[in-house]
């Protein structure tokens, strides 16, 4: 009874003290369980022994800004370890400012075995830009969830984190392929923007040739998730105070106009398939550091598929427009172009709330192509970006095109 009264008398503190009790609780279950998940990742590790008499090198790239800079700390707890283990020599080098390991992998002398990308979505298309703009020397990546979201590493996984334990676990678990040597080939969207000529300013990253894994966005939608950390203070809840308070706000570009130029997919005929440049620098190069490769011929590559270069022209006045790579039910890899144009500013719009944050928003127009030309109308493009995974980039007229089987991926 003298407890009860206790707890009536002093409900407010009784109420404090039971919830720094239960996240002490959860944290210590928490912090128990990953010690367990690792303890047996390990243990697992060892048992298989070395992955070779001689170390492979495996290369780390690491964004040490990544997830408010929680990335490296996470990598060097959970990954590093992991890789040790398994008898790899690892060199890590540390991103230090946008563009810095485009650079350094395109001027790269000795190359490595695995890229181990320890970033997020931003981190993973330098990585891939880089190793693309080479014209020799391409190796596999493994793609760690290490970013705030991970998209590109996380299609790789059969599940999505939802709290640090299974953080840890798509961490462990992106890099098991590493060790049993599964590789996967992966298409990738190539971007090239084009600089209008009347422009006198200094041409910059936009002016050059990037790769994407994951998507291409433009619009509303992208324009919301750019300013949602500007409403940090509430919390889980950032993504809905956005969405909310801008619901009725004339100073998002609720109606973007371009035009567009795109060809058909194709299944790789002589006129599109790309040329392996094969040289003797990359037959001679040893063992260690090459991956087993898929050599098969592409059997369309020595037709000519008449409509590829047929163009279509198209102009649309949209809300959101996003292009990802996908492979169609016959197994060609090729360009879809999602268009939105139903959003309206007011009470529509938050009836929408849900399905805008989940991006859930059925797409009016479907476009499917191997290459798509964007020529937005300038008097809209004044302060608007596009995103390539996640990375921004001002608007002005590009090329988007499908370059299939361009980069090789650990995965199961």
């Amino acid at each position: 009874m003298v407890s009860l009264t206790t707890l009536r008398n002093h409900w407010k503190k009784s109420l404090f003290a039971a919830g720094v009790a239960g996240y002490g609780l959860y944290y210590a279950k928490t912090s128990f369980d990953i010690s367990q998940h690792m303890k047996n990742v390990c243990t697992e590790t060892i048992a298989q022994g070395k992955v070779c008499d001689k170390p492979k090198h495996i290369l780390v790239v690491l964004n040490p800004a990544a997830n408010k800079r929680k990335a490296e700390k996470m990598f060097k707890d959970y990954c590093e370890p992991i890789l040790h283990l398994s008898g790899y020599s690892v060199d890590i080098i540390k991103t230090t400012e946008e563009g810095h390991i485009k650079t350094w992998l395109n001027d790269m002398t000795v190359r490595p075995h695995a890229i181990v990308v320890a970033g997020g979505d931003g981190t993973a298309s330098e990585v891939v830009t880089g190793l693309l703009r080479r014209k020799e020397g391409k190796c596999p990546i493994v793609l760690l969830p290490l970013g705030r979201k991970s998209t590109s590493a996380l299609k790789y996984l059969d599940f999505k984190p939802e709290n640090k334990l299974g953080r840890v676990k798509s961490l462990t678990a992106a890099l098991m392929p590493l060790l049993q040597e599964k590789v996967k080939n992966e298409s990738v969207m190539k971007v090239d923007f084009v600089n209008d000529p009347t422009d006198n300013v200094v041409p910059s990253k936009d002016s050059n040739t990037i790769y994407g894994l994951t998507d291409f966005s433009w619009g509303l939608l992208r324009d919301l998730e750019s300013i949602t950390d500007k409403y940090w203070y509430f919390g889980p809840l950032r993504q809905y105070a956005a969405t909310l308070l801008n619901a009725f706000s004339s100073k998002l570009n609720w109606n973007l106009s371009t035009n567009f130029i795109y060809t058909p997919p194709c299944a790789g005929c002589r006129n599109c398939q790309p040329n392996e440049n094969t040289s003797y620098v990359k037959k001679f190069l040893p063992r260690i550091y090459t991956v087993p490769h898929n050599n098969a011929v592409n059997a369309n590559s020595y037709k000519l598929n008449e409509d590829c270069d047929t163009k279509i022209e198209g102009h649309t006045n949209a809300n959101q427009l996003n292009i990802t790579c996908k492979q169609n039910s016959d197994s060609i890899t090729e360009l879809e172009t999602k268009i939105i144009d139903t959003l309206t500013p007011g009470i529509e719009f938050v009836k929408k709330v849900n399905k805008v944050i989940e991006k859930e928003l059925e797409p009016n127009s479907l476009i499917k192509s191997r290459t798509i030309n964007l020529l937005p109308a300038l008097k809209d493009a004044a302060d608007a970006h596009y995103s390539v995974d996640g990375e921004e980039y001002r608007v002005k007229p590009l090329r988007i095109e499908v370059v299939p089987n361009a980069i090789q991926v650990f995965c199961n």
